[in-house]
């Protein structure tokens, strides 16, 4: 009797053991869905709508018939025997330790794990580069021994005259020639002078190759890299307005869509919602249209049409209320495509050609502005709390 209750005991520790190992077999041996799916084994194969099996697991013997012969008569139904257990547990074994390892190195941690389980690693992407994109001095250190080692290559005819001194004094005037301590200006925005002389110093970088070309035998003066480093400021300058400008638009296409939630609410159904895009865009078109030729001639012909859709859409998101309502809460989508043409045409095309158009019917100059800058029928309306002072008036 203790030796069949020992036998049960072992026969039930092993068929436990046997499903653990199962288990661990059909989590494991899944090196498809482990690749291609960040949850691996069980969970990613059924998310991949596959249900996994262990491939290492031997496929359970068929029946056998006796063909007559008496019936063999098992040991216990309960208990199987020693070795019963030990085949089971051996066509039931996980993949090689080796295989296993290889199956994990595949894994690749992709971002989306930041979202899930807040990895301090992936938390701290990015900080480096933002650190880089302020080193200017790091910057102009290499453009030296990078001007030294061409000259030296190049068997220079003299020897040069840059200095990390002189090119930072040339960094300034060009900021201040280019005007771009007017982006320094803007709280809130990230124009801070590091990231400006940085800019500029990238261009200056990728157009240093062109000083060496020629009959100057690899010559280079600081004469020569100021003019380059004045010319780079104008071009960061000319990118800078552009960017601002499209942000500034795209903030107050944003500006419509919220104010029209701000006035109905829940009655903006789902066809007002999805055409109030579209609206904008056809209302900006048609607005900026009648500006066009003077605007091909224009250094800043992308950011002036940035700035006359700004404009617009400030102007759309001013007349929100009778644009869109009527007697029973909302208009339909069709009346307000209606209203945004009319009002555009009527209200927001005076906006823009008092701010562009000056009364010589040439374009007026124009200035970089806060992004929370809303224009009105008189003009631009800011205030002192948009901005601080440039690095230059400390």
């Amino acid at each position: 009797m203790v030796a069949g209750s020992s036998r049960f005991a072992r026969g039930a520790v092993s068929l436990i053991v046997g499903a653990l190992i199962l288990s661990a077999g059909v989590v494991l041996d899944q090196p498809a869905a482990l690749a291609g799916n960040p949850f691996g084994g069980f969970v990613g194969g059924v998310l991949n709508g596959v249900v996994p099996y262990p491939r290492y697991g031997a496929p359970a013997a068929p029946r056998r018939r006796n063909n007559g012969a008496a019936p063999v008569t098992p040991q216990s139904a309960e208990t199987p025997s020693p070795a019963d257990s030990t085949r089971a547990l051996a066509s039931l074994a996980p993949p090689p330790t080796q295989q296993q390892q290889a199956i994990l190195k595949s894994i690749v941690a992709n971002q989306s794990l930041g979202m899930v389980g807040e990895w301090d690693d992936l938390a701290q992407i990015g900080k480096a580069d933002q650190e880089a994109e302020r080193d200017y001095t790091g910057i102009v250190e290499r453009l030296i021994e990078d001007i030294k080692r061409r000259q030296t290559s190049g068997n220079a005819a003299k020897e040069g005259d840059i200095t990390e001194h002189a090119i930072l004094e040339s960094l300034d005037t060009s900021i201040h020639e280019a005007n771009l301590q007017k982006f320094e200006t803007f709280l809130g925005e990230n124009w801070s002078p590091e990231r400006l002389r940085v800019m500029i110093l990238e261009r200056v970088n990728n157009e240093i190759g062109t000083l060496f070309e020629g009959t100057n035998h690899g010559a280079v003066t600081m004469s020569d890299l100021d003019q380059m480093i004045k010319k780079a400021g104008r071009n960061v300058y000319s990118r800078l307005f552009e960017t601002s400008e499209l942000l500034a638009a795209n903030r107050g296409s944003t500006l419509f869509v919220q104010r029209l939630y701000q006035t109905h609410g829940d009655l903006v159904n789902g066809d007002v919602r999805e055409s109030a895009e579209q609206l904008l865009s056809e209302a900006s078109t048609a607005g900026v249209a009648p500006l066009e030729p003077l605007l091909r001639r224009d250094p800043n012909a992308f950011a002036l049409r940035y700035r006359a859709q700004r404009i617009i859409y400030d102007c759309l998101s001013d007349n929100v209320e009778a644009i869109s309502s009527s007697e029973s809460g909302i208009a339909t989508a069709a009346e307000i495509a209606k209203r945004v043409a009319d009002v555009g045409q009527q209200q927001c095309s005076k906006w823009v050609d008092a701010q562009l158009k000056g009364p010589d019917g040439k374009l007026k100059p124009q200035d970089p502005l806060p992004l929370r800058v809303i224009w009105t029928a008189e003009g631009p309306k800011d205030d002192a709390s948009m901005y601080g002072r440039a690095s230059d008036q400390l």
